[in-house]
């Protein structure tokens, strides 16, 4: 694996998407906000704090983790994408967050903070995207004060996320669908579908004190199938490209079929898929 060319990748990906993941903003944060409470408590959060938050993408959980932690702590933010850090700092200037930060990385790698400078941190669905997760862990642990702690949240397997079981079904009927079976662990949303392999990447990192949860929560929430659809279509990066390469008929037949999908899987109501959360968190020693 080039890692640099997955970066690159990915950094494209994002910046189609990132404004799609400003606009629905909403509607990640509120249905998900369970998915926080459980990081942020295992990160051992608390007002004061100067908190580090890896992958930050346009503010979900930094805006959350500014409130809790009150002016006299503060947040920083870092993301692959400067297209989303961008959306999360005019997010921030508009809602007035004096104690959040955000900046744009190179690299997981090389976060560009002073070691030791940070009372917790947390990654919220963004390890499994990294081409070098034990460069990433062990960039936070340095980065940590001794005795602070990390908490990292992936999805489990794709058949335990609604999302990606209904548009993977989706996809499969209209566009040709590559095996993914062999690199079932490569970068990617469902990278890291295990909250025990995301233990044992936090324990080779050197962290210590592993504690792990296991639940399920929404994921987002859309007010009809037409919507969730559309959400899903502007937030997709790797998706973007290709559906607006869709000859005009065939996208039209694949969006009928999403709609119909959605529907008959959420016949009364919003649409509020879930899926399967793994969270686990470490402290780095005293």
């Amino acid at each position: 694996m080039n890692a640099e060319a997955v970066r690159e990748r990915q950094r494209a990906e994002w910046a189609l998407s990132a404004p799609g993941w400003s606009r629905y903003r909403a509607n990640f944060t509120e249905p998900g906000r369970s998915i926080n409470t459980a990081l942020l408590e295992l990160a051992g959060i608390r007002r004061g704090h100067r908190v580090l938050d890896l992958a930050c993408g346009v503010g979900n959980p930094a805006f959350e983790i500014a409130r809790r932690v009150g002016p006299e702590g503060g947040v920083l933010g870092l993301d692959l994408s400067p297209e989303m850090v961008a959306e999360a700092a005019a997010q921030a200037a508009r809602d007035g967050i004096a104690n959040v930060e955000f900046r744009a990385i190179t690299t997981e790698a090389d976060l560009g903070v002073p070691p030791a400078s940070f009372d917790a941190a947390t990654c919220r669905a963004g390890l499994q995207y990294m081409p070098d997760r034990i460069a990433a862990l062990r960039a936070v642990y340095e980065a940590l004060r001794p005795g602070a702690r990390f908490a990292a949240m992936t999805i489990g397997a794709p058949d335990r996320c609604v999302p990606f079981r209904l548009s993977n079904a989706i996809l499969a009927r209209h566009l040709p669908m590559p095996d993914t079976t062999p690199s079932r662990n490569a970068p990617g949303p469902v990278g890291l579908p295990s909250v025990h392999e995301l233990a044992a990447l936090l324990e080779k990192a050197g962290f210590t004190d592993i504690r792990t949860s296991v639940f399920e929560a929404p994921i987002f929430e859309a007010p009809d199938p037409a919507s969730a659809w559309t959400l899903f279509v502007r937030t997709a990066g790797p998706f973007i490209t290709l559906y607006e390469s869709l000859e005009e008929e065939r996208r039209r037949r694949l969006d009928e079929d999403a709609v119909r999908t959605f529907a008959a899987e959420f016949p009364d109501g919003p649409v509020r898929p879930t899926g399967e959360i793994l969270v686990a968190a470490g402290g780095r020693p005293e």
